[in-house]
């Protein structure tokens, strides 16, 4: 016979009572042990600035950016950032370049963050993004052309915990393109010229990001 709703109800009312009272025997069982708010639900928002490291091997393609992210964090160790980039760049004063990322990272704290108490928290990362790049070549007639794309990333970062609400991040993650890859390259008269490269392979970039994050509210495991 399926339970009705009466039922399930008294059964709630009967092992809530219970649950609290494990809780507070585990407090006393373990004295000295401090025990952490659960970090699930936090939902934070951040803004950050950006550096494209090397694109398609060319140190002098350097570019610089800014963005903004929100995060919403699923277990005590694992944290989620949805984030959107723009990184200009100027390549060698011959042309520009335009890159939008739109995308989302998974964060795995390689140490338990203790309720972010702990001043640094380290973690891997890895995750998608699309990508739109645009690259106009210096002039009133220079050829302009656009690609849209997508890549994976995986890196490493860093949380320096201000507080438990407000920290300050730095992440390292090597882009891998995915598709065709739009470029621009110089000739030997020293022209500029678009190139589209049909199965580019893995080539992408390093994207070096800093940012500032602070905790709004939880969606779940609130405090009463």
């Amino acid at each position: 016979m399926k339970p009705n709703i009466r039922q399930v109800v008294f059964i709630l009312i009967v092992l809530l009572p219970a649950l609290q009272l494990s809780a507070q025997e585990k407090r006393k069982r373990f004295p000295d042990k401090v025990f952490y708010e659960k970090q699930g639900g936090n939902f934070s928002l951040g803004l950050r600035n950006t550096i494209s490291l090397f694109n398609h091997g060319d140190p002098r393609e350097i570019g610089t950016g800014a963005g903004g992210h929100f995060r919403l964090q699923l277990a005590d160790r694992v944290n989620t950032e949805w984030y959107a980039d723009f990184l200009p760049a100027n390549i060698r004063n011959k042309a520009h370049r335009m890159d939008y990322h739109i995308g989302w990272s998974v964060m795995f704290y390689l140490i338990d963050p203790r309720g972010f108490t702990r001043k640094l928290t380290p973690y891997v990362v890895t995750g998608h993004c699309f990508d739109l790049t645009s690259i106009k070549i210096n002039g009133e007639h220079g050829d302009k052309q656009s690609r849209f794309s997508s890549a994976i990333q995986a890196g490493l970062g860093c949380h320096y915990n201000v507080t438990p609400r407000f920290d300050i991040s730095l992440a390292a993650q090597y882009m891998f393109h995915l598709g065709k890859e739009l470029h621009a390259h110089e000739d030997e008269h020293g022209d500029m010229h678009i190139e589209l490269e049909k199965n580019a392979g893995w080539e992408g970039h390093l994207l070096i990001s800093i940012s500032a994050n602070y905790k709004i509210f939880k969606l779940w495991n609130r405090n009463k």
